[in-house]
């Protein structure tokens, strides 16, 4: 083996990815930009299709993507403003009872999906990755327990489920 093959394999960067170092963004919710906690990067996976043959089944990849839920978890302000962004987009895309319930998430009469971007930064805090879900739409909204047993110091959170189309990844230019 070559010393030139053995460069080749091994990483520019060898920094570890950081669990804080992210923004989160949805044009429509202003709110969840700033009070969001926590984002999962959803799973991707393919099915199995079964190939048999006379000795033992093999598996070959199946011709779709089917992506996971993405999931963010935003801490509830005291005006509940983050869950009410929400519950206004889910009353909009389902049943409003006014017109005026449609509002400001339907652009230009299309549909109320919005593209939501995932921006991850590098150990230096620099935009490093951006992840763009396509035609995000939320799907559930938590309930927010009220309860005069807890200490008035436990903090809410609330956990948006979005389905998507699909995702990309773009690579920024470091500076």
């Amino acid at each position: 083996m070559t010393t030139q093959s053995i460069l080749n394999r091994i990483p520019e960067n060898t920094s570890l990815l950081q669990s804080a170092r992210y923004t989160f963004t949805f044009p429509k919710l202003p709110f969840l930009k700033y009070f969001c906690q926590s984002v999962q990067l959803p799973g991707v996976s393919t099915s199995a299709v079964q190939v048999s043959n006379p000795f033992a089944d093999t598996y070959r990849h199946g011709d779709k993507l089917v992506y996971d839920p993405f999931i963010i978890t935003a801490l509830i302000d005291e005006d509940i403003r983050v869950w009410e962004e929400t519950y206004d987009w889910l009353t909009a895309m389902t049943k409003p009872q006014l017109f005026s319930q449609y509002g400001r998430f339907f652009d230009n009469n299309r549909l109320p999906y919005h593209d939501g971007i995932l921006t991850i930064n590098n150990n230096a805090n620099i935009q490093n990755v951006r992840i763009l879900f396509k035609d995000c739409h939320p799907t559930s909204l938590n309930g927010i327990p009220f309860d005069t047993k807890v200490n008035a110091d436990n903090t809410f959170t609330a956990e948006i489920a979005f389905r998507y189309d699909y995702f990309t990844i773009e690579r920024l230019a470091v500076v």
